[in-house]
């Protein structure tokens, strides 16, 4: 549904700037006023890509620490697993018994 909308307002865009290149005055669309539109878009694009890159490396850092402390925990039990094993066999029903 997003992207649809983003579709809508891309072409809606276009639209509206074919209608306006023809309304405007001549000084407003010659080569200065598109170099000076174009470096704008460039900074615009430039800021854009930076935004999403420290976006993704947020992400990206935030899955880290969730897989690393899946990891520590998944260790966490297989050590009381050896370590209840190493008891016995009753150790091991008195933890499954205590879990139920």
């Amino acid at each position: 549904m997003i992207s649809f909308i983003v579709l809508a307002c891309v072409l809606g865009s276009a639209v509206v700037g074919m209608f306006m290149r023809s309304v405007l005055p001549e000084h407003h669309v010659n080569e200065d006023s598109k170099y000076i539109f174009k470096s704008g878009m460039g900074l615009l694009a430039t800021l854009a890509a930076l935004v999403l890159g420290l976006l993704i490396a947020s992400a990206k850092s935030s899955f880290d620490s969730k897989q690393d402390e899946i990891k520590e925990g998944a260790a966490k039990i297989m050590l009381l697993d050896r370590t209840l094993r190493h008891y016995g066999p009753e150790a091991v029903q008195h933890a499954l018994s205590c879990a139920a």
